[in-house]
């Protein structure tokens, strides 16, 4: 169970969460991803934050010190999450072995220590919240990961960070738990870092601010050696990749710079150890075939043109005017089948029925699509420099510029290999009514890989899928041969006779 409090409102034994996610190939604890609030320091007044960065009412900024973390973290106004029921073994070993000083002076300017822990807040469980039996050290622990040390000023966007050295009992901590991709770095030195501390010497002269995917705040590292890994999962570190957390600062703190990427390049590849194919082998793909784990590595987010013959058949189209009749004829095929449906149902429609849905209504459809493909080819080879979508719409009629908008906006969205389309079913179907065999589709897939073909027209291609179907349960009953291909027939053309096959496929 899980608690929110004001980042404020934070106290001394709350267990906050410092990462929210972790793309595992193992189990993932109830309590990782949380620590224990060692001290809270609270900054009425932010005088270091840049104008643009302060909120238009002044109020305090909470630092968290917890345990296990290489530095403090600057948390945003608002909600953070806490654990409600904190194990009594991990509990009492935390307070035990502190990770900060029991004694200390305040760290930052302006800043006031927060009152005392908020007793009742968290249900201190004892055993029944662990396995009895996971409380003895295996025979065989839990492999780790392996990881490098290096000065923070050399930390880099990408590596991934040790933000959480040890969850009690450490044994039984993940391959790679407690590591996280790095998104932003700053610096913080001389006068401005003098802004910030009391003691600037508590930063060893540099403070580097850091934006870690997970963590809901700034990270702020005092000049001394941080640990990262030296070979991430490449799975793992693709998710974290288009799944970005906060590729920018939490608050921007005067004079902070961006760091010197050539001198950190130089400083890490002096110090990291070369990749081993061992460390390959800790981590167990997450893909069940090659070529959806080289869609994931390598596959990247864009419009490009799909024949409409690879895409999968609507699942539900919302607001149809023939939604009814898809109902119905859903209702003869097993369920998870609505798709073979719904080629049926467009193998019945005719031009009349199509020009009666809205959805329909557009001047020309091909043009529409050879504008957008257009479009997005030019985007594609521009790189960073923006292109005037205005141009590849300009030939179009006043309506058929608003579905260009649409594709480009709202988009067809449909990753290579789906079984179903994310967003755009009405616009496909639209485009398969007006005989447009190439389609311009958002969605992941591999660059240099051509999805035009087959070229189908879409009632052949409705025709077939239907076709297939049937013949395939047809099979399944009576085998290949004469009598299959006789009730394939007989079920398309006397949907009632559907009725009569065995209920189980």
């Amino acid at each position: 169970m899980t608690v929110p409090h004001m980042s404020t409102a934070l106290r001394r034994g709350d267990y906050l969460q410092i990462a929210a996610e972790r793309m595992a190939v193992d189990d993932i604890a109830a309590s990782e991803g949380y620590a224990r609030v060692e001290w809270v320091e609270l900054i009425a007044d932010p005088v270091f934050l840049k104008p643009i960065s302060r909120p238009e009412v002044e109020r305090e900024i909470a630092v968290v010190f917890c345990h296990g973390l290489p530095g403090p973290v600057m948390l945003p106004e608002g909600d953070q999450w806490t654990l409600g029921e904190v194990d009594g073994e991990r509990a009492r070993w935390d307070e035990a072995h502190p990770w900060w000083p029991t004694e200390h002076n305040l760290v930052f300017a302006s800043s006031s220590l927060a009152a005392g822990p908020h007793f009742l807040r968290s249900r201190i469980e004892g055993p029944a919240l662990l396995e009895q039996a996971a409380r003895s050290v295996p025979t065989q622990p839990q492999p780790r990961a392996a990881a490098f040390n290096k000065p923070a000023r050399a930390l880099m966007v990408g590596d991934y960070l040790q933000t959480h050295a040890v969850r009690h009992p450490a044994w039984d901590m993940q391959i790679d738990e407690g590591f996280h991709r790095v998104e932003w770095v700053g610096h913080l030195a001389g006068a401005a870092l003098a802004a910030v501390l009391n003691d600037p010497g508590w930063a060893r002269g540099r403070l580097t601010l850091a934006s870690v995917h997970g963590l809901s705040g700034m990270l702020l590292l005092p000049d001394a050696p941080v640990t990262v890994l030296t070979q991430p999962n490449p799975e793992r570190r693709r998710w974290d990749e288009d799944t970005a957390w906060h590729s920018l600062p939490h608050y921007e703190l005067a004079g902070a710079t961006e760091p010197d990427l050539a001198e950190q390049q130089r400083i890490d590849s002096e110090l990291r150890p070369p990749p081993t194919r061992s460390e390959e082998q800790l981590y167990p793909s997450r893909f069940s075939t090659p070529d959806k784990r080289a869609l994931h590595l390598h596959g990247v987010d864009a419009i490009r043109p799909v024949a409409a013959s690879q895409l999968p058949w609507p699942h539900g189209l919302f607001k149809c005017p023939y939604a009814d009749r898809a109902t119905h004829l859903a209702a003869t095929y097993p369920k998870g089948h609505g798709t073979t449906a719904h080629a049926e149902l467009f193998t019945q429609l005719r031009k009349d029925d199509f020009a009666a849905c809205p959805y329909h209504q557009a001047d020309d459809w091909g043009a529409i699509a050879d504008a957008v493909l257009a479009f997005a080819a030019a985007q594609r080879d521009s790189g960073d420099e923006p292109v005037d979508r205005s141009a590849y719409a300009a030939p179009l009629s006043d309506r058929d510029r608003g579905w260009f908008r649409s594709l480009i906006n709202g988009r067809i969205r449909w990753d290579t290999g789906a079984q179903h389309l994310t967003d755009g079913q009405h616009r496909l179907c639209a485009l398969r009514a007006a005989d447009v065999t190439v389609v311009p589709v958002h969605g992941r897939h591999l660059p240099d890989h051509d999805e035009t073909e087959p070229a189908v027209d879409a009632r052949t291609h409705a025709r077939r899928t239907v076709a297939d179907y049937w013949n395939n349960r047809a099979t399944a009953l009576f085998g290949p041969g004469r009598h299959s291909r006789l009730l394939t027939r007989l079920l398309i053309r006397y949907p009632r006779l559907r009725a009569l096959l065995p209920k189980d496929e």
